[in-house]
């Protein structure tokens, strides 16, 4: 158990009806309708009903309906059933840390249906990142880069780890990226190959890495990259 939660949103079971928990995330939403208040709670995987009861804790109440959207806060409280709430639970706050007050208005929101421009998702690419769309890419990345090992440790293959600042150009005819380095000029590795080659040479003739590489190529096509 972290002291920010005890519990993420898609962790909590029936074992735990009727006990104290901590949950912490993002306030995605908040409905007050004036002797009660729904919150809803984000979190990484996912999203929870924290529900302010105006009569039994007005201090609490009155922070949480007064927090902008996108604020991050921790509570504490007592977990019971609720068939409404989404995922089949609502937490009755006993306690609620405040870690972030978020401004308001954001430049753009994170589960509205209002699209923001690139140049605005860019500047604000943190909150841009809250996306639950955006944050797929990365859990589908994710999910395919484990399976993608997996499978070849699975066939006795050796994963490694190659330079990516070298001292020379590693293909011909490739235009490269030079940097400095202290008082010489290295440049940004395009290529595994050789290093790969060198493995296969002391025996090690099942490796694989999976990395960076850089071409100083005008990416104008989807032919060309400059990150691989």
């Amino acid at each position: 158990m972290s002291l920010l939660r005890s519990h993420y949103s898609i962790d909590v079971l029936n074992e735990q009806f009727g006990s104290s928990i901590t949950v912490a995330g993002w306030i995605e939403d908040i409905r007050n309708l004036g002797s009660i208040a729904f919150i809803i709670l984000r979190d990484r995987k996912g999203t929870l009903q924290v529900t302010g009861l105006k009569k039994e804790q007005p201090e609490i109440f009155e922070k949480l309906v007064n927090l902008p959207r996108e604020s991050v806060i921790s509570v504490t409280g007592l977990c019971q059933e609720s068939r409404k709430a989404r995922n089949g639970y609502e937490v009755l706050p006993e306690k609620i840390s405040v870690l972030s007050v978020a401004d308001s208005p954001l430049p753009l929101g994170v589960v509205d249906k209002v699209d923001a421009d690139l140049d605005t998702r860019l500047d604000n690419r943190f909150i841009d990142l809250r996306k639950p769309e955006v944050q797929a890419i990365f859990q589908i990345r994710s999910a395919v880069i484990g399976a993608v090992h997996e499978t070849l440790r699975s066939l006795d293959f050796d994963e490694v780890h190659t330079p990516k600042l070298i001292g020379t150009s590693s293909e011909g005819g490739t235009d490269v990226f030079k940097v400095g380095y202290f008082e010489k000029n290295a440049f940004l590795a395009q290529s595994p190959q050789l290093y790969k080659q060198m493995l296969m040479s002391t025996g090690l003739d099942r490796v694989y890495e999976i990395a960076w590489y850089f071409r100083a190529e005008e990416h104008n096509t989807r032919r060309h990259l400059n990150e691989s």
